[in-house]
């Protein structure tokens, strides 16, 4: 890869690193470590793709962390009224994870950042 085009992709990737950071120094977002995040994210992915997550597949996402921590985080996502439980039709045992309103708040806000960022030239560090 020609340095050039090297340091442009270095240079897109610290903007997105500050821009990640201004979002989260947001208010009401102070208690969204890596982790929290890392979850949030792996339940708004899921159910942008048509296939909300059961509280069941959150839980057992081992790469996340145990259960009993998992569900910890389940707990403080709700808490923080980013996620919602939704049950599935006919069955009062399986119940569905996706975002709220103030959730998807949170990532339209940085939808946006990101499109503006886009829009932005990026300068080249050589």
């Amino acid at each position: 890869m020609k340095e050039n085009t090297r340091s442009l992709f270095i240079g897109v990737y610290l903007r997105f690193l500050e821009l990640t950071s201004a979002v989260e120094a947001l208010p009401g977002m102070d208690f969204f470590d890596p982790n929290h995040k890392a979850l949030f994210e792996a339940i708004l992915l899921s159910w942008s793709q048509g296939r909300a997550m059961t509280v069941r597949e959150a839980i057992g996402r081992a790469e996340l962390g145990s259960p009993a921590t998992l569900h910890k985080r389940l707990v403080r996502l709700r808490q923080a009224e980013l996620v919602a439980v939704e049950f599935i039709a006919g069955d009062r045992r399986s119940k569905l994870l996706v975002p709220t309103e103030k959730g998807l708040d949170y990532v339209s806000k940085f939808g946006s950042q990101l499109a503006q960022l886009s829009l932005a030239p990026v300068s080249q560090t050589d």
